[in-house]
């Protein structure tokens, strides 16, 4: 059967619907970088060999001591793979307009696939969270370079809304690359549960995009003794046990929950109280200053970091892993906008900045 690419493929809006150029100044006055995005592979990782002052002597040393403080900084930045909190590791790539992919190693998942990057490609889970191709677009190669290097079929997930334009984009790089292309492509709806291991399952959370969207949260499944049974002694909680007495219940805790692309709406939508209080929330903050205003970000589906601030009181996670940062910002921008945050809140915040360029380098 003959597939029309015109027909089956969603169109998607171009970079500058949601990253719009210097011309539009009514909207949001972009101050675009006159360098590219910074890759580890772009940048020279070299000390700096000389300090320019017009101060000598004492002044010219510590000059030249917070230059190369903040070489340090910024190189540790750069070359940094990943993060470290609860237990758990983030790692990859989100980069407002040019991808996003978060794997988290320990659950065997990811989350959105812009691109492919080689660390996605061992995680047995993939969420899709919405069809816009910087989070979408690495999906056909994923499925392909496991089926290369002989790792079973992935589970993919998607929202309900997209399954059958994802059957017909796999159809179509089948016929075009003559590959299989086999996985396990799951349409899970918002108050649905699916169990990915004995002690793990998922459920999807509404979000707010400019399209059908939607995030996720992880639950671990931890058993807990029933009420009627904690008075009682040790051996006789045994006895009930091998009696064959169900004598505990089963309790979902929260452990990682991700948004993708979503405006501020959803910290307010009641669905959300799980993702809110899991122990780590990994959410967009695509702008951080006044550049950009907050109706620049609801009319596009993003969040502003204004409305990270406003709607501080609903965040009761452990730490909050804030991605998809604009391009226009460097690292020390990003780190500059999260001081923004109430204190209690930026505690408990770290920024994702692989692939973001430094002021410093």
């Amino acid at each position: 059967m003959q597939i029309s690419l015109a027909t089956t493929i969603p169109k998607v809006p171009s970079f500058s619907t949601y990253y719009p150029s210097t011309s539009n100044q009514t909207q949001c006055n972009v101050q675009k970088p006159s360098r590219g995005i910074l890759t580890q592979a772009h940048v020279s990782l070299q000390a700096p060999c000389a300090v320019k002052s017009s101060s000598t002597g004492f002044l010219s040393a510590i000059e030249r001591a917070i230059e190369e403080e903040e070489y340090r900084k910024a190189r540790a930045e750069v070359i940094r793979k990943g993060l470290n909190v609860e237990g758990y590791s983030i790692e990859g790539h989100s980069i407002g307009g040019h991808e996003t992919c978060v794997i988290v190693p320990q659950l065997k998942a990811a989350f959105d696939i812009g691109r492919c990057p080689s660390r996605a490609v061992h995680q047995n889970f993939l969420f899709i969270t919405h069809a816009h191709l910087d989070h979408i677009g690495g999906l056909p190669m994923y499925i392909a370079t496991r089926g290369l290097y002989g790792l079973k079929p992935p589970t993919v997930f998607v929202p309900p809304s997209i399954k059958e334009d994802v059957e017909k984009l796999l159809d179509v790089h089948r016929s075009m690359s003559q590959v299989e292309l086999n996985l396990d492509l799951i349409a899970l709806d918002v108050g649905e549960t699916y169990e990915m291991r004995n002690d793990l399952v998922v459920r999807p959370v509404r979000t707010h995009h400019v399209i059908p969207s939607q995030g996720y949260v992880i639950y671990s499944v931890r058993k807990k003794l029933k009420k009627q049974y904690i008075h009682l002694e040790g051996k006789k909680i045994e006895k009930l046990k091998k009696s064959g007495v169900q004598i505990t219940d089963s309790v979902l805790c929260p452990e990682v929950a991700f948004t993708g692309d979503t405006a501020s709406d959803f910290y307010l939508d009641p669905r959300s109280a799980d993702a809110l209080r899991a122990k780590i929330l990994i959410t967009e903050a695509t702008f951080l200053d006044d550049n950009c205003s907050v109706e620049h970000a609801r009319e596009h589906g993003h969040t502003h970091i204004y409305e990270i601030m406003e709607q501080a009181k609903w965040i009761r996670n452990k730490t909050l892993v804030l991605t998809h940062f604009s391009p226009r910002y460097s690292i020390e921008e990003i780190r500059q906008g999260i001081l923004k945050l109430q204190p209690q809140i930026s505690a408990k915040v770290v920024a994702l900045t692989e692939g973001f360029k430094s002021m410093h380098l």
